[in-house]
């Protein structure tokens, strides 16, 4: 579901050319849907990467780098899917209602891209929108941040787990927080264990952003490291350790 602010941003016909949608949700499917209808075609046509006026940079587990170099190639990346390749591509004159370009999960770029890049962001050639997925936008660089216009979305919470978010931020001590841990990686230990609590974390990130967002390092770092397999119980009670 497209959030409201961008809604409104379609219907007045004035939309940002730098917009980063940040959150744990279907964030490439808003994008793709945001471009059609800027473009004015079926969503389908974007997707499949039919049209001419739009393109999509997918997250296919390898970081995004600044020029077709050999180690490009053997990450099987096409030659505009690069800094210097992006550069080229969005100067060129569109035919269509803008030039788009999608990048999924844009915390994945490598060290030095995001430095090669600043300048075409800070200023982007007429009818060219740069539309940019995060999982979490604290992770990039604040050169980047401070150009483009950050929304964040909503995601979709899964209703027992969104229950044991709310039961764990009511832990006031750490002891207590030790104890509601381990209850919880017993309860959930015959199913599932793992994609409980990298869901529980999700749904922590959620309730943080909707305060001062102070723990989203911290559950970002946790959500990491339970996605890359680390002892869970060592993985919460850190986060815990370090809750502010």
């Amino acid at each position: 579901m497209i959030p409201l602010k961008i809604e409104k941003w379609l219907s007045s016909s004035v939309f940002p050319q730098r917009v980063m949608l940040s959150g744990m949700g279907d964030n490439i499917a808003i994008a793709l849907e945001i471009a059609a209808r800027l473009q004015g075609v079926d969503q389908e046509m974007i997707s499949k990467g039919l049209h001419a006026d739009t393109t999509i940079f997918r997250d296919k587990g390898k970081s995004f780098k600044i020029d077709f170099s050999e180690a490009a190639k053997r990450d099987e990346q096409g030659e505009f899917e690069n800094v210097r390749g992006l550069i080229r591509w969005a100067h060129q004159k569109p035919t269509a209602n803008h030039r788009i370009a999608i990048l999924e999960n844009f915390e994945r770029i490598s060290r030095d891209a995001p430095h090669a890049l600043l300048k075409l962001i800070e200023e982007p050639p007429a009818k060219t929108i740069f539309l940019f997925t995060t999982q979490n936008h604290h992770q990039i660089l604040q050169t980047i941040l401070s150009r483009v216009t950050v929304v964040p979305l909503a995601t979709p919470e899964t209703p027992i787990v969104s229950e044991k978010a709310h039961e764990f931020l009511a832990q006031k001590t750490r002891a207590a927080q030790f104890s509601w841990i381990e209850a919880f990686i017993k309860q959930t230990r015959e199913d599932h264990n793992r994609a409980a609590a990298v869901t529980l974390i999700e749904n922590l990130m959620q309730q943080d952003r909707m305060q001062a967002g102070k723990n989203l390092n911290t559950l970002w770092e946790t959500h990491q490291a339970l996605k890359a397999n680390v002892n869970q119980r060592f993985a919460l009670e850190r986060m815990a350790l370090k809750f502010i």
